[in-house]
């Protein structure tokens, strides 16, 4: 693979991600998933939308890395099942938005929505398995100064480049403070990825790079799996292809804790706790453990070790689910 550079980069594509930013899902019971991802996940909860039937959580690291939606939320379609609503992309400015939104719309490229969230605005779009996916850039650097607590209010309209001047300041918290959510079960750092199990592999794989403008660190539209990265990650979506193993839609959700120390902590306690472990992998590039949360979604906790391009390559496909 022949390597560009950042400004080849950003002038061949619509959009340069820094990292996923965020994941949204839809769950039986927000309140119920609320108490767990704060219990045993180890996040906070930052704010709460009653009308949206949805609770945010975060460690500080964005206004949220999480937020969990009802299936009976007014977003959810009439027969919603707990999964993926959308995962969302960091950007580095709004002008880096508005730009590649319009580039992306000049070449005929739909949007399904476009949202200002106070903190964040953000474009929507639906990748080629119909996954929801955000694309977005802080507007605030207080971000806590506006989400905490209870929130019902009425978004105001947003046209992007239209509305206001796009702003060219990096309002992503750059250097937060990261809260270690001490009596939870697992001690996550941050949500880092999503693993997608591809109805068309080779149509998601050129969605994700050539629309999205994520960097392969592994794999090709050739190959068993990819894991693709923005600006500044390790990893950002993991594709499958779609197998007797595999269905395809969401597969994981990966966190990142603190250390492996702590990993090993949480694997006893979440066992005297009667918490499943689905798989504990303990291998060269990472250890991994996958548990599921109370609508069965599965989540992945996980230390990086021997992360590099060369040793990932060689992970076996079936083993690279629960891994990657």
């Amino acid at each position: 693979m022949v390597d560009i550079s950042a400004q080849q980069k950003a002038d061949s594509t619509y959009f340069q991600p820094r990292r996923l930013g965020h994941a949204n899902l839809f769950v039986s019971d927000y309140e119920r998933s609320a108490d767990f991802y704060k219990s045993v996940v180890g996040f906070e909860e930052v704010y709460r939308q009653p009308d949206n039937k949805a609770s945010f959580l975060s460690n500080g690291n964005t206004y949220h890395d999480l937020a969990l939606t009802s299936t009976q939320s007014k977003y959810a379609a009439k027969d919603q099942k707990p999964g993926l609503f959308h995962l969302a992309f960091e950007l580095e400015t709004e002008k880096d938005l508005v730009d590649g939104y319009n580039r992306a719309r000049e070449a005929g490229i739909d949007f399904a929505f476009v949202m200002d969230h106070d903190v964040a605005r953000s474009v929507y779009m639906n990748d080629p398995d119909g996954n929801m996916v955000e694309i977005y850039a802080d507007v605030e650097a207080d971000w806590r100064a506006l989400r905490q607590g209870i929130i019902v209010k009425e978004k105001p309209k947003w046209i992007p480049g239209v509305t206001s001047v796009p702003l060219t300041e990096k309002n992503y918290p750059q250097n937060p403070e990261l809260v270690k959510v001490e009596p939870a079960t697992f001690h996550s750092r941050k949500v880092t990825h999503i693993g997608l199990v591809a109805n068309d592999f080779e149509k998601m794989y050129d969605y994700y790079v050539d629309v999205i403008g994520l960097t392969p660190l592994v794999g090709d539209r050739r190959s068993a799996f990819a894991v693709l990265q923005g600006t500044a990650s390790g990893g950002d979506v993991t594709l499958y292809r779609k197998s007797s193993n595999a269905a395809p839609g969401l597969h994981h959700v990966g966190f990142e804790v603190w250390d492996e120390d702590d990993l090993r902590r949480s694997v006893e306690a979440a066992t005297k706790q009667g918490i499943a472990i689905k798989s504990n992998i303990d291998h060269p590039a990472r250890h991994s453990i996958m548990i599921e949360d109370p609508d069965g979604l599965k989540l992945q906790f996980f230390v990086n070790r021997d992360w590099t391009a060369d040793v990932i390559a060689k992970v076996d496909p079936k083993e690279a689910l629960d891994l990657l």
